[in-house]
């Protein structure tokens, strides 16, 4: 081969072999940076699943006395509105409703008994559903320890469910599946349904209640959150962890707490204690899979609140308080409601009669709910009403919009403080702060983002990203809920090979700061088959040789 052909190769090699490095490992518009899988970074497109689903089996159960079996099928209802949503057509969907409400509408199959399981799972799902494909199955009754109510036929129990699913697999040749159950102690289903390619989620842990929501139409809490998340564009994971937060903002979180499995080893978890997930190796699945990805239509647009007060006080008066409240809401759709919820912090919710009863929500619900009305210029307000109120006590206000379609945005919560004056005490409290991404000892390449959130209990005033000592961001809060993520987005090309160190701080308004560290580890980039080394010494040869030839080609020339 001749001097020229073999510069013309390596120049095309080189050309081709840097725009190869700066695509993957750039952060620029053309691609994003690849990640250990042990890392929280936020999803990027090249690590996200984006699935569209092929089937729905929708079973709603009940008890022999038909406790609730409305509220039973008004969820259903509601989530075979979600699955339409999501882009699927009703062809695509099969629900089995109890037996005392068929034919109230005309969108079941009939009624959840043995047949017509058999029938949904052995014979339709297969004929919807290929190797490749994925089916989903919303389960919902009152609830029971490894079993579902079917009244007044029977229960289908866990392992039974198990088998309807390996048998669909069996048929169709596909094992992607999603699960969703709720109901009170839904999450002892669990061990039996979790399998490889499986993503499991209930609506509670083994053993704990669930509730309906107390807000209208009074559809299943856990459910509500996790769809409208999910059609927001989110990923199943991380609309696990905001149906999650709903439930601890409508102050049901210490008696409903939604489990997820995974990463098929038959134990289910919560969020894990900054209300993250992954937890405790549960979420990487759900946190890379997206249901609502190129399936028409790709997103739905969700009225937002924009900010709410921060916590402040007003004077105790023993028969009762009252106070105006304003929040700002992104009116771009129209606004149905504006609901302001008011409870004292240690508000617990009344108990389900046992495990096997969904819980209901408290019948003086319409003391703690204030439907707040526009003042033409995009915000909400109106006068909130607290009877006997707690001296020296917090009450916890919980805002939630809708829109005239029923997406609901997301939930905001501020504090009032009951004193003697209604003045501000001293602020002796630190903040609080979090590194949210990555995770700790994570390795990275390429381009990263750090993800920081904080909060005060009275104002918070700044957060600073810091890179082995050096500082790399600062914002500054404003003076409203919600408080926004901090977001820095390091380079790791530029720093060398090996454990860093990456530190949060959190200031308050009274000087007041909390930290948090972590140890990170950058991981030496790399083309396949060379090292930067490498391929920068190719360069320097790759261009002696062109320019040697033109020299030469020069000298021939004069």
């Amino acid at each position: 081969m001749d001097k020229k052909k073999l510069g013309l190769i390596l120049l095309t090699y080189i050309i081709l072999s840097n725009f190869q490095y700066w695509l993957v490992n750039s952060g620029g518009n053309m691609s994003y940076s690849q990640f250990d899988t042990n890392s929280d970074i936020s999803v990027k497109a090249s690590a996200a699943q984006y699935e569209c689903i092929d089937a729905w089996i929708i079973i709603g159960g009940d008890k022999s006395n038909h406790d609730a079996w409305d509220l039973v099928l008004l969820t259903c209802e509601w989530v075979y509105d979600q699955a339409l949503a999501c882009g699927n057509t009703e062809d695509e969907i099969l629900m089995l409703v109890p037996l005392y409400s068929v034919s109230y509408t005309d969108r079941e199959y009939g009624a959840t008994y043995r047949p017509n399981l058999d029938y949904a799972f052995n014979t339709w799902a297969p004929s919807k559903v290929g190797p490749n494909g994925i089916l989903a199955v919303y389960l919902h009754d009152h609830g029971g320890t490894n079993a579902m109510s079917m009244a007044p036929f029977s229960s289908l129990a866990a392992w039974e469910l198990d088998e309807y699913l390996d048998g669909f697999e069996t048929a169709s040749g596909c094992d992607r599946i999603i699960v969703i159950y709720e109901a009170c102690s839904s999450g002892t289903f669990l061990d039996d349904l979790s399998k490889s390619d499986r993503i499991i989620m209930t609506s509670t842990e083994p053993y704990y209640s669930a509730y309906w929501s107390p807000i209208p139409p009074h559809i299943s809490m856990f459910g509500e959150g996790l769809f409208k998340s999910i059609l927001a564009g989110n990923s199943i994971g991380d609309a696990f962890v905001d149906a999650n937060n709903e439930i601890k903002a409508l102050g049901y979180g210490e008696l409903q707490r939604p489990c997820i499995d995974d990463n098929h080893d038959g134990m289910g978890h919560i969020v894990n204690a900054w209300g993250q997930l992954p937890s405790t190796g549960d979420g990487n699945d759900a946190k890379n899979t997206f249901l609502c990805q190129g399936c028409p239509p790709i997103l739905i647009q969700a009225p937002q609140i924009l900010f709410v007060p921060l916590k402040f006080w007003v004077a105790h008066n023993p028969a009762l308080i009252t106070f105006p409240i304003a929040v700002g809401v992104d009116n771009s759709t129209d606004i149905a409601s504006v609901i302001c919820r008011v409870i004292s912090e240690d508000w617990t919710p009344p108990e389900p009669r046992d495990n096997e009863s969904m819980g209901l929500w408290d019948v003086n619900e319409n003391l703690y709910q204030w439907e707040l009305t526009p003042d033409g210029n995009g915000n909400f307000t109106g006068i909130v009403e607290i009877m006997s109120p707690i001296l020296d006590s917090d009450y916890i206000l919980t805002f939630f919009v809708e829109d005239v379609d029923g997406r609901r945005g997301q939930i905001i919560s501020t504090r009032v403080g009951i004193n003697e004056d209604g003045i501000a005490p001293v602020d002796n409290v630190d903040p609080t702060v979090i590194i949210t991404n990555p995770n700790a000892n994570a390795g990275l390449k390429g381009i990263v983002d750090i993800i920081v959130e904080g909060d005060d209990d009275q104002a918070l005033d700044k957060i600073q990203i810091y890179f082995d000592g050096t500082l790399l961001k600062e914002e500054l809060m404003p003076p409203y809920y919600p408080y926004p993520e901090v977001v820095f987005s390091l380079n790791t090309l530029i720093y060398k090979s090996g454990t860093h160190n990456i530190t949060a701080v959190a200031v308050d308004k009274a000087n007041n700061v909390q930290q948090t560290s972590i140890l990170v580890n950058i991981v030496e980039a790399k083309i396949p088959g060379f090292q930067i080394t490498i391929l920068l010494t190719g360069t320097f040869l790759g261009v002696i040789i062109v320019i040697s030839i033109y020299i030469k080609k020069k000298q021939i020339q004069d």
